[in-house]
């Protein structure tokens, strides 16, 4: 039943503006291709990630939870409690960087938490007030799982950096170009 997509009841899933607002004939098509979507990451991810299984669990769980048909808040709320786990991470991030002080400690957490508080606002504008529709609903999920995207590249990003650093040595350089030397005190 969740594969086929019956039901679409707004959630803060993906799905569900997309198949409300499509031409019946394509629902098969598009039916197929957003379900494998979850599926594609799994055999790349497994490769790259063969010697960090614990690393691929949290890959596979965000992933997951990102791109099913049907999420809930629990689903979501699962990848994001072993966020801490990985905050060795921080100092290897790109597109939000979590080492340069409390202005910009979380701005992917000031987003989602800014989306979970207007889910609420907008459904209520939408389905009670009358006020508002599914467009503005459905941009605010979008930008919720856009972030959620970033957030989890992000951290794929970070662990393979780390893990090149790790490997292949980190080499340091001044901000002239000069090679800087690391001493330890």
């Amino acid at each position: 039943m969740g594969l086929s997509m019956p039901d679409l009841t707004p959630n803060i899933g993906l799905f569900w503006y997309f198949f409300a607002e499509m031409f019946e004939h394509f629902r098969l098509f598009f039916i197929c291709v957003f379900q494998i979507n979850v599926f594609f990451y799994t055999i790349p991810l497994s490769i790259k990630l063969k010697e960090h299984p614990v690393f691929l669990i949290f890959m596979q769980i965000a992933i997951i939870s990102i791109f099913k048909s049907y999420p809930t808040v629990g689903d979501i709320a699962l990848y994001m409690a072993f966020l801490p786990a990985w905050n060795h991470l921080y100092r290897c991030e790109w597109f939000f960087p979590m080492s340069h002080g409390l202005c910009s400690i979380c701005p992917d957490l000031v987003l989602l938490l800014a989306c979970s508080a207007l889910f609420p606002v907008l459904w209520h504008l939408w389905i009670y007030a009358g006020s508002a529709n599914s467009n503005f609903y459905s941009s605010i999920m979008l930008l919720f799982n856009v972030v959620q995207i970033l957030r989890v590249s992000d951290y794929f990003y970070a662990y393979l950096r780390r893990e090149h650093h790790l490997t292949h040595g980190l080499y340091l350089k001044r901000k002239d170009g000069s090679e800087a030397t690391l001493v330890l005190k």
